[in-house]
């Protein structure tokens, strides 16, 4: 790893997803690492949250139910998530790389997620005077970031995704979400060259203090549950961009634990 840290909890692997894909295998691999664990991030909850919508998870959870068709929880998943909010509030503090599940973009719609982490983080920063640019390259779109965002002068959403794609929503951009989404199959060359038409203006006219990367992996060449064909080069190509801000990463999809490692290792040890 470089001098970027890494932000983890042991308990983010007893969020207890059984079988499906994203499951504590996908972050296991942090065990043999140097890392900073963060503190439980639930009194955070409520910068994004109802309190109605944090009650229902949490009974979801102590019951074993799923949120949604898609969304699995178990027991611990409750604590899981809120350590996943404090690890990327903690990643914000010391520009770190928060390597968190449950992932959370989608929340409150489901979608594998419990809580916003990122946009939780950055509404924290906001709060506090920043002006935050969220970058998110997951492959699918960020609908609870950005509708977290929208028409919040203090922060910014970009998200590259695949579309016509789940959700559904990104395809095109509103007000301070600016939204570009990409056809199934592409690839690196195609991506730099559509990021540096859009990310290098963004930054000129928002001139954020602090940028948030949702680091979604599923956009890698391979994920099971997407058609895009990024490697490492696209992630460090928007690393190189914003080498010269503060910054912090949150770990979103990606389901090849192999990708996610890879991915993570190149990131940290290019800072």
């Amino acid at each position: 790893m470089g001098d970027m840290q890494l932000v983890f909890h042991p308990i983010y692997l007893e969020h207890d997803t059984g079988m499906h894909p994203e499951n504590a295998d996908r972050v296991r691999w942090a065990l043999e690492e140097d890392y900073i664990k963060p503190k439980s991030g639930e009194n955070f909850l409520e910068l994004v949250h109802s309190k109605d919508y944090i009650k229902h998870v949490k009974e979801y959870c102590q019951s074993g139910s799923p949120l949604d068709a898609d969304t699995p929880t178990g027991p611990k998943s409750y604590d899981a998530a809120c350590y996943a909010v404090g690890g990327a509030i903690k990643a914000a503090e010391i520009n770190g790389f928060a390597l968190v599940r449950p992932p959370g973009h989608h929340a409150p719609h489901g979608g594998f997620c419990l809580f916003n982490n990122m946009a939780i983080a950055a509404m924290h920063l906001a709060n506090n005077g920043k002006k935050v640019l969220i970058v998110d390259w997951d492959a699918h779109h960020g609908n609870g970031t950005q509708e977290t965002v929208l028409g919040n002068e203090n922060l910014w959403y970009f998200s590259t995704h695949q579309y016509p794609f789940y959700p559904g929503t990104g395809g095109e951009s509103i007000s301070n979400c600016t939204n570009l989404p990409l056809s199934p199959g592409t690839g690196d060359s195609e991506y730099i060259k559509a990021i540096d038409s859009v990310l290098p203006g963004i930054l000129n006219e928002f001139e954020p203090d602090i940028i948030g990367v949702s680091a979604g992996f599923d956009s890698m060449l391979g994920d099971p549950l997407a058609s895009l064909q990024l490697t490492e080069k696209s992630y460090l190509h928007i690393c190189k961009l914003i080498k010269d801000y503060e910054k912090f990463f949150v770990l979103e999809g990606g389901y090849i634990p192999e990708n996610i490692k890879s991915a993570v290792k190149a990131i940290t040890s290019f800072f």
